[in-house]
């Protein structure tokens, strides 16, 4: 571990945020450094806190409503909260993320944009949020359809799957506006071995990495398939509904999600098109070979096999 000559004080705000990516094992990362004894996680994860930003005429809550998040912590070096869409969220959302935790440390992570396309396909198709759409290749047109109309990413839309993919059109913003408080990590790295990622991170954070053995890295988030996508829609309205209630009694809502799970999900019956695959892999090589040369330049090695 480094000698903690840097100062990160967070004050009672964030001072590590998980920036990005949607879909690349952010909900794993996130809930791994939370078991860190000097980082405090904020009470949900994703407090889209600066998403407003996204959106032309957006504006910022009042601070104290991010600042709550956070009152539960005490002494712990690092105050911690992840919102993936920030990512690709521009000028203001970086303008105003400086501005308000002028002491960040950030955490991006990435995945072949390929596997995180269809990632985002099935997390969306589960969740009944693609009317109209059969398959992947409809969801690839829409989405091309989206990005052809000048609309590379629209706040909420369910097509921004494929632009979220070109990571060069916003990976340079952060390394060149946060320089070494910037730390980029892979979802290939994190499923590899996820205890390596996280001491690795603790390092860079000066923080202990030997913790870390003891860790649990029990996979979080995995999409599940709802076999009815009505029914899908249905039971997030009540569960959106319902959450302040839920949140206060965990094991009920451990047992009303067991028994949707029984009842509703099941095994994708679509699978990944080679061919299909192939032919999006190409649309990304140019963006994937900018990438490369960025983090190259910032000192990366080990990349995984899509940035070769």
């Amino acid at each position: 571990m480094r000698e903690n000559t840097d100062v990160h004080s967070g004050g009672d705000l964030a001072n590590l945020l998980i920036a990005g990516i949607p879909k690349a094992g952010t909900t794993s990362l996130f809930w791994y450094l939370a078991q860190h004894p000097e980082i405090c996680p904020a009470d949900e994860k994703e407090l889209r806190y600066f998403k407003p930003l996204l959106t032309e005429g957006g504006r910022l809550a009042d601070l104290n409503t991010y600042r709550k998040h956070f009152s539960h912590c005490r002494t712990e070096r690092y105050r911690l909260e992840a919102t993936p869409s920030y990512c690709y969220g521009g000028e203001r959302v970086l303008d105003a993320i400086q501005k308000t935790l002028p002491h960040v440390r950030i955490v991006i992570s990435l995945r072949d944009p390929v596997r995180r396309l269809w990632s985002a396909y099935t997390f969306q198709r589960t969740k009944g949020n693609l009317p109209g759409i059969d398959s992947f290749e409809d969801y690839i047109a829409a989405c091309e359809k989206q990005r052809r109309a000048g609309a590379d990413i629209v706040p909420d839309s369910h097509f921004n799957g494929l632009s979220i993919g070109f990571y060069d059109d916003y990976l340079g913003r952060w390394l060149d506006r946060f320089g070494d408080d910037v730390r980029v990590v892979f979802a290939e790295h994190l499923a590899e071995d996820p205890g390596a990622v996280v001491a690795r991170i603790c390092s860079w954070l000066s923080i202990d990495e030997g913790v870390g053995d003891s860790f649990d890295y029990g996979a979080r988030n995995k999409t599940s398939h709802s076999r009815n996508t009505t029914l899908s829609r249905t039971a997030r309205v009540i569960n959106t509904r319902t959450d302040g209630v839920l949140r206060k009694a965990p094991a009920l809502r451990r047992g009303l999600r067991g028994a949707y799970a029984r009842v509703n999900t099941g095994p994708l019956r679509e699978s990944l098109d080679p061919e299909l695959a192939g032919r999006i892999e190409q649309q990304y090589n140019a963006a994937n070979r900018t990438v490369a040369t960025k983090l190259r330049a910032k000192g990366y090695e080990n990349l995984p096999s899509w940035l070769e």
